[in-house]
């Protein structure tokens, strides 16, 4: 689906691209006002949330600065829509000061993140980083706005260091597993041990079902494909979750 908000709202600046998802990562990425992306669709095309070249709902700018807003992903009912998933460039620090019009510095929560050289967007302004000294961002050219603490931060980049968090656990549970999907929870199969958690990063899952082995004084490949009792022995082992 597309990305939406905790409403399920999309109201937000956005363009279409007929890429797939490694160009709509490497758009988005190389765009200092594209905050997200989803990919892509039955017909080929992406969706980019940014206000460069932007088509459509062009004055919302609320995800530029806030990307805690972006919630999820859903189709609408839409099946070209189904198989997009929402992803989200997360934050690498935020203001813990105000930022004053005219100001050339900006306290954040850590600034280990960035270097003198370094491009950064605040909200819709986009600055060059000339000095840093701990927490304390020293920037060109100089603010237009003025910002209340907790602004997100987030670094200008072409080099894929900004973090890209999925916002929809859709994916299909794994081999040797089953449930609705990751995001909903995965069990591993009768015979198998092991779990299954979903995280924000590729493959958006951890974890796997491994076979157990077949237990003493029985033989066989393993517990799910069936084990025998060895001679002398009596009784039967079954698979169970």
């Amino acid at each position: 689906g597309w990305c939406v908000d905790a409403d399920g709202i999309e109201a937000s600046a956005r363009r279409f691209l007929k890429v797939g998802c490694w160009s709509a990562q490497n758009l988005c990425e190389s765009d200092p006002l594209c905050v997200a992306f989803a990919c892509v669709n039955a017909r080929g095309l992406s969706v980019l949330y940014t206000g460069t070249d932007c088509v459509k709902n062009c004055e919302n700018l609320l995800w530029m600065s806030n990307t805690d807003l972006i919630a999820k992903a859903i189709d609408g009912g839409n099946v070209k829509w189904a198989n997009n998933k929402c992803y989200v460039q997360s934050a690498l620090s935020g203001t813990t000061g105000a930022v004053h019009s005219g100001g050339t510095s900006l306290e954040v929560t850590d600034g280990s993140h960035f270097k003198v050289g370094d491009g950064i967007r605040v909200y819709t302004e986009l600055k060059t980083v000339t000095a840093r000294s701990g927490g304390v961002l020293q920037v060109a050219p100089p603010f237009a706005g003025a910002f209340q603490p907790g602004q997100k931060v987030l670094k200008i980049t072409t080099g894929r260091i900004n973090p890209i968090v999925f916002k929809t656990h859709d994916i299909e549970c794994p081999g040797n597993s089953a449930g609705r999907n990751v995001g909903v929870g995965c069990s591993c199969n009768a015979g198998y041990a092991g779990s299954i958690a979903s995280v924000d990063t590729f493959p958006y899952y951890q974890g796997s079902c491994s076979a157990i082995a077949c237990p003493v004084n029985s033989y066989g490949l393993n517990v799910a494909t069936g084990c025998n009792c060895n001679a002398g022995y009596a009784g039967s082992v079954a698979a169970t979750t």
